[in-house]
């Protein structure tokens, strides 16, 4: 079974502050959304997002006013299975792919919250950042609003700029 991390604070919006996919805290444990390997819907989700990827460097590496806080889903496997985790703190450097784990593990042993690791981009599963306060991306987010209190898809949906 592949997992997704969803965390009531995907993306956390608080006045100007912005976290984004982000940390387990001790008051809000991490939950995670379990999502069949063949389910066809995240599959699509996933091939959209890959789609986009070379649009997202475009605008990583450019950004215009109002565009940041950059992050990528990555798959990440061990012995004990995979696991999706959005990885921040992005850096492109001499064709190698770089970020931050922002989320503790539930399944994979090998990485841990905060960890900097190397990103192959065939383990990119989707990607995001906000412009002007709307989300673009995430649409492996999409995909989970079937399994979310109607409350919080309402309220991921009006942060999106296409929900």
């Amino acid at each position: 079974m592949m997992n997704y991390r969803l965390l009531i604070t995907v993306l956390l919006v608080a006045g100007t502050g912005f976290v984004a996919p982000s940390c387990k805290s001790k008051d809000k444990p991490d939950r995670v959304i379990n999502v069949e390997d063949d389910d066809k819907e995240m599959a699509a989700a996933m091939a959209k997002a890959r789609t986009g990827l070379p649009a997202f460097w475009e605008t990583f590496g450019n950004p215009t006013k109002g565009e940041e806080k950059f992050a990528l889903k990555v798959r990440i496997t061990d012995d004990k299975g995979a696991e999706h985790f959005w990885v921040n703190e992005i850096e492109r450097k001499d064709g190698k792919v770089f970020g931050t784990i922002n989320n503790d593990p539930d399944i994979v042993k090998n990485v841990r919250l905060g960890q900097r690791i190397k990103i192959s981009e065939p383990d990119i599963s989707d990607w995001l950042y906000m412009r002007k306060g709307k989300m673009i991306g995430n649409y492996t987010l999409r995909v989970l609003f079937k399994q979310m209190p109607a409350k919080e898809v309402e309220f991921y949906k009006k942060m999106l700029e296409e929900p």
